[in-house]
């Protein structure tokens, strides 16, 4: 690690099941993997072909709001859910598909390939622990109006941090860091390298393929597949704000520290089952078409989960403006009956 301090080794609290049911939970499989990102990738395509479609004929309401849809979309294909899951390794039994699928999300979204995969292994490791979690921004965490209304529009925040990033890296400064890291990784790391090929792949991908549209005049491209990743996030923050957001800290629970929600299936496949975000912390190496599964097996020890995605934003409307008052404030969970007492120290 860069910072040269000392990581602890947390004994994590596990809900129980048997090795029978995590053998079948943690089976991998191509045809699941290729039917969800397969669609993602149809869809992605889809919505673009539309706005390009009404662009051509100058249908320019209808180009609007097809190119708002694509944005709206396309937040999922990012680090807020597609790229999230695919840097796991768990989708695919194949590592081919995998790959191929994780790095052209990636792209996609200006998201690195290397730096999210190494942040997100220690986001794992230490959930919550602050001094050693950096994707977890400090709380109570500030939600500012002027950042609501760019996930209605174009977010800046968002375009800031990997674009502004993707360059410095490009550039040779890993210093810079997408998350609260400062830095990742050291210099002597040879990932390090492959974080500045990345970030160079990235940029110049996204240059070459503006040169084309400039070329041909097909402005409307230059939105939806360089910048729609910025736009019109509302959904997918919404989703990524209900995974620790007003939770514990510091404590080895998973179950006191992310939430489980249940988005319906719309949500779920959109958020690609994230919303069991306690499940997959819980037990990582279960594909994310097995959380549902995972989630019914568990359920005697986990807290009662929150139904559906809009209870689960005024949950979170509430809970900031309790910590508002109180920002030593933290929500706890309810638990059945049948589980087993929150694990706080």
């Amino acid at each position: 690690m860069v910072e040269g301090r000392t990581k602890p080794s947390i004994t994590w609290y596990k809900s129980p099941i048997s090795r029978e049911q995590m053998r079948e939970l943690t089976q991998r499989s191509d045809l699941k993997g290729l039917a969800h990102a397969g669609t993602f990738l149809l869809i992605y395509l889809t919505t673009t072909a539309t706005a390009l479609y009404f662009f051509l004929n100058e249908m320019w309401v209808a180009m609007v709001i097809a190119a708002y849809v694509h944005s709206m979309f396309t937040g999922f294909v990012g680090m807020g859910a597609a790229v999230h899951e695919l840097s796991h390794g768990t989708a695919f039994k194949s590592r081919r598909l995998n790959n191929f699928f994780y790095k052209t999300f990636a792209f996609l979204t200006w998201n690195s390939v290397y730096h999210f995969k190494e942040s997100h292994t220690r986001h794992h490791l230490y959930t919550g622990f602050m001094e050693h979690d950096k994707e977890i921004p400090p709380e109570p965490i500030g939600i500012k109006w002027w950042q609501v209304i760019g996930w209605f529009t174009f977010d800046f925040t968002q375009f800031k941090m990997i674009v502004w990033t993707n360059i410095q890296h490009a550039l040779g400064n890993t210093d810079v860091d997408f998350f609260f890291w400062c830095p990742l990784l050291s210099k002597d790391d040879i990932k390090t390298q492959k974080l500045i090929s990345w970030s160079r792949f990235v940029i110049l991908g996204h240059l070459a393929l503006m040169a084309v549209f400039i070329y041909f005049r097909l402005w409307i491209l230059i939105y939806t597949v360089n910048f729609g990743y910025f736009f019109a996030l509302w959904l997918v923050h919404g989703c990524e704000i209900q995974q620790h957001m007003g939770l514990g800290r510091n404590v080895p629970d998973w179950r006191i520290i992310a939430y489980t929600a249940d988005f319906g299936p719309i949500m779920s496949f959109l958020y690609w089952n994230m919303n069991y975000h306690i499940e997959h912390h819980m037990y990582a190496a279960v594909p994310f078409y097995n959380l549902p599964k995972l989630h019914k097996a568990l359920e005697p020890d986990l807290p009662l989960p929150i139904k559906g995605y809009w209870r689960g934003l005024v949950h979170i409307l509430k809970m900031k403006l309790r910590q508002r008052k109180d920002p030593s404030y933290r929500y706890m969970p309810e638990f059945p009956p049948t589980a087993n007492p929150p694990l706080l120290a």
